[in-house]
């Protein structure tokens, strides 16, 4: 039984997921890394979180608060990342020499690849060995940090997407999650829930299109309600059509940007995709991203749409629509995100076919 969880990380996700877990009656320790120190020094001294928003609401007095790793994973049943994909590699590098044999991680978000990232960094400093993987597709909140104590939850989402890596313990690290997070389903591996990961569909795109209007206005944009007009819309629905044709060619079931929305809970299905982003209530009053450098951008592109599109390339689906915004969002930023960013090398899968793909997926590395 799961009563036992590590939080790893300072953001949004992280203080709602500590808060929230420990108002539930879970043992709650938030760990932080020395260099992240800044971002807890108020909780280090209460252990505090006020929680607010959609979900059970309270002051959440956690286990523990720390920024010694070995402490804070020495007794837990669950280590729960919940970190940018930017920081999953070093987070694994991090830990892996704290690891024992029988600990069990569960990436929270594992946006696109999170857990072959991990699994393939672990591997690689021979500490991977009866550790178990998984990841759920996002952050399983809308929610933003009010104060340096608080945050505020806009919506828990209704269904979120599970897997293990390998998925021969999908069963057993489903069951350990279910209890934490009823709105996990189960998939049929870690490559499914990662296509299923809605940032590189829902950001990175409009980011480029409305480039002009963040830089000049600054602190005045809102991603959903100005960002994504009709024909914005239209592109975003392009990027998920390639998506779902990579979807079908690994043999999973695509599933429509409309509808993930809207079993997620973020959006009602409307008759266009552009309908279901305006009357949305949750992204109705998401402010931002202020400026080039939000995560919508310098996260969402290498991390994911670069590696979406690198699988595109693995099974035969031509992606052009995503590529051109990599290469747009690559001369925005003035960095070359299809060499800086997550390809297929990145999850492991270099020099694999489709079928041992499949098989590295349900079975893991070889010994």
């Amino acid at each position: 039984m799961t009563k036992k969880i590590t939080i790893i990380g300072v953001g949004n996700g992280a203080f709602a997921a500590a808060a929230d877990l420990t108002l539930r009656g879970y043992e709650i320790t938030l760990y932080a890394d020395e260099k992240h120190k800044r971002h807890i020094e108020e909780l280090l001294k209460t252990k505090t979180i006020t929680l607010t928003g959609a979900t059970k609401s309270g002051e959440a007095t956690l286990h523990k608060v720390t920024t010694d790793l070995e402490e804070a994973i020495k007794d837990t049943d669950l280590i729960m990342p919940v970190l940018p994909s930017y920081a999953l590699k070093g987070f694994a590098e991090e830990i892996a020499s704290y690891l024992k044999k029988g600990d069990k991680i569960v990436l929270t978000p594992g946006s696109t690849g999170g857990a072959l990232i991990v699994a393939k960094a672990l591997h690689e400093k021979g500490k991977l060995d009866g550790i178990k993987i998984a990841e759920i597709n996002t952050l399983p909140y809308a929610c933003r940090k009010t104060s340096a104590t608080s945050v505020h939850i806009i919506l828990e989402c209704k269904k979120l997407y599970f897997a293990a890596f390998p998925a021969k313990y999908n069963q057993e690290m489903f069951d350990c999650v279910k209890p934490c997070y009823p709105a996990v389903e189960l998939v049929k591996d870690v490559l499914e829930s990662s296509l299923n990961n809605g940032n590189p569909v829902s950001h990175p795109a409009p980011v480029v299109l409305n480039a002009g209007k963040i830089e000049y206005f600054e602190e005045e944009h809102y991603h959903y309600r100005e960002g994504i007009t009709p024909s914005v819309a239209r592109v975003i629905g392009k990027i998920d059509k390639e998506r779902q044709a990579i979807c079908e060619k690994f043999g999973y079931m695509p599933i429509d940007v409309r509808d993930r929305l809207n079993k997620m809970g973020y959006a009602p299905k409307r008759e266009t995709l552009y309908e279901s982003y305006r009357d949305s209530e949750t992204f109705g009053g998401i402010k931002g991203p202020n400026d080039l450098n939000s995560r919508y951008l310098t996260e969402d592109t290498p991390c994911s749409l670069v590696a979406l599109s690198s699988m595109g390339d693995l099974v035969g689906v031509k992606t052009p629509v995503m590529d051109s915004v990599i290469t747009l969002a690559s001369a925005l930023k003035d960095e070359n995100y299809w060499e800086s960013g997550n390809t297929i090398e990145a999850l492991g899968f270099s020099g694999m076919n489709l079928e041992e793909i499949k098989d590295f997926l349900q079975n893991g590395y070889k010994k």
